[in-house]
């Protein structure tokens, strides 16, 4: 590992005074000046999908501590921000109880070579001299752990030690142009993964617009979902369950009750692709929605009965064929994406099914992915099913996580190696009146969804009447059936500049 040893002014200097010194007056203003930056709430949004549960990140510059460590805190990470200023220290631990907050000049902090998960930096580094901004970089690339994440932001300009007139205070500023960044990240051994230029218009009187540089980066190293939380609850089990029974008219009926949300979700991280397929159409919900986006969208579903079902969507633009998703009828490459919602749970042999989904995508095409969907850890049905049916007709108990885990290293090992986890919300309604009724219809349809032709069913649905009852007695009339969708990228992929005005 390439180690950058520099000696910086200590803390207290008369350097840090002064960048501290328009903070200490401005407080909270920033924060309701500059604490809802679309581009700043994106790249948190895509550190908390890629984090390893309870992960360390250093939060550099870390202000009032809202929006960057408060979100990160709040998704159970341990986040310790650094800051010069007194007074932003003071209000960002008042503020965000659940973070540790220090007053320091990152220049000052001391070596911790490959101990935190990620770092973010979100415009503290404008007032040091070039020599201390490429060392800082460098330095915080030697902090970060194998497949550690970095977020940085800055505003690119061509001068050092240049006076301006910030906020109603005099700050001396220094930075590059935007291309010089990519430079000195990419020598300080960090794999730039998106950059993306906007314009800002501060809402503070007599500023003016202002141009953001945002880079997110990764250290090379690493690989996979590693004790994502939306990959648990933990331990994983030993191995795969196998799958659950799929019946058609028992998915009927737990169709009519849905809300979901996660079509919508996995619909629009498809948004860019032109040739998708669809591994285990099912009733046809997502394949609509795509095709009905995209413009068509290619199908495989090995129960005759529901690929016949599908058949009249051709005219929508969804072609439907036969297959099973361990042997799929498709050249190498052949797509740009592929997609399995609420599949892998059906399947043989899950890791096969992945494993065909990589191949059957091109990962030279600059949107390549996999989407893949399934229960999130805290869905209460697949709880429900565990603790009420599991044992009585003497099945393994399910474990979503463990299907997600599995195919992120299926997928990392075919070369689909940036992960991501979101969560998509999922409720299935019971609007009878009154909790009896409500607990009487669930009792029917769950067992019916869940086990369709058992010789014990009627056994099934008198088991889950107590804990139906008892969830419907605070008034709700819906159970959680969130769902985590997974996408897989190769991290090989063309970076893109995108410009905005």
């Amino acid at each position: 590992m390439t180690t950058h040893a520099t000696t910086f002014p200590p803390q207290g200097d008369e350097s840090s005074e002064r960048a501290a010194r328009p903070f200490d007056v401005l407080g909270k203003v920033y924060e309701e000046t500059y604490a809802h930056l679309p581009e700043q709430l994106a790249a948190i949004d895509w550190l908390l999908a890629r984090l390893p549960a309870r992960a360390k990140v250093m939060d550099i510059g870390s202000g009032t501590g809202r929006p960057t460590a408060d979100l990160l805190a709040a998704a159970g990470h341990q986040v310790t921000g650094y800051d010069v200023s007194a007074t932003m220290v003071e209000l960002a631990r008042a503020q965000v109880p659940g973070a540790r907050f220090e007053q320091a000049d990152v220049r000052a902090l001391p070596e911790a070579l490959g101990q935190w998960d990620a770092i973010t930096a979100f415009f503290p580094l404008l007032q040091m001299p070039r020599a201390d901004l490429d060392a800082t970089l460098a330095r915080i690339a030697d902090w970060l752990a194998p497949g550690g994440l970095f977020v940085f932001a800055t505003v690119p300009f061509d001068a050092e030690d240049e006076e301006i007139q910030w906020m109603g205070q005099t700050v001396r500023c220094t930075s590059y142009p935007a291309p010089a960044y990519e430079r000195i990240l990419r020598d300080a051994g960090l794999d730039i993964e998106h950059q993306q230029l906007s314009v800002f218009h501060p809402d503070f009187p007599g500023m003016g617009a202002e141009e953001h540089l945002f880079v997110h980066a990764r250290k090379p190293g690493g690989f996979g979902v590693t004790a994502h939380a939306l990959a648990g609850p933990y331990p994983l089990p030993a191995s795969y369950r196998g799958p659950h029974e799929l019946s058609e008219q028992g998915w009927l009926g737990m169709e009519a009750r849905f809300e979901r949300r996660d079509v919508e979700v996995v619909v629009d991280a498809l948004a860019a692709n032109t040739r998708v397929l669809d591994v285990g159409g099912g009733t046809g919900a997502v394949v609509r929605e795509i095709a009905a986006r995209l413009g068509s969208v290619t199908t495989v579903e090995p129960h005759a009965a529901r690929e016949e079902s599908m058949r009249p969507l051709a005219a929508a633009g969804v072609e439907v064929l036969p297959g099973r998703a361990e042997q799929l009828p498709f050249a190498d490459g052949q797509f740009d994406a592929a997609v399995a919602t609420w599949v892998l749970h059906y399947t043989d042999d899950p890791a096969a099914a992945v494993a065909e989904m990589a191949r059957t995508v091109d990962r030279a095409h600059p949107e390549a992915k996999v989407v893949l969907v399934q229960g999130a850890p805290d869905n209460e049905l697949v709880e429900l099913w565990n603790r009420t049916c599991a044992d009585l007709i003497g099945e393994p108990r399910d474990h979503q996580g463990y299907l997600l885990s599995l195919a992120a290293g299926v997928l990392a090992e075919h070369g689909f190696d940036d992960i991501a986890l979101t969560r998509a919300r999922v409720d299935v309604v019971f609007p009878e009146d009154g909790a009896e009724a409500k607990a009487q219809a669930a009792s029917e349809v769950l067992a019916a969804f869940w086990n369709t032709g058992h010789p014990r069913l009627g056994r099934l649905r008198e088991a889950l009447l107590p804990a139906l009852r008892a969830h419907f007695a605070d008034g709700t009339d819906r159970f959680n059936d969130d769902a985590v969708m997974l996408t897989a990228r190769p991290r090989t992929r063309a970076v893109r500049q995108e410009p905005q005005a």
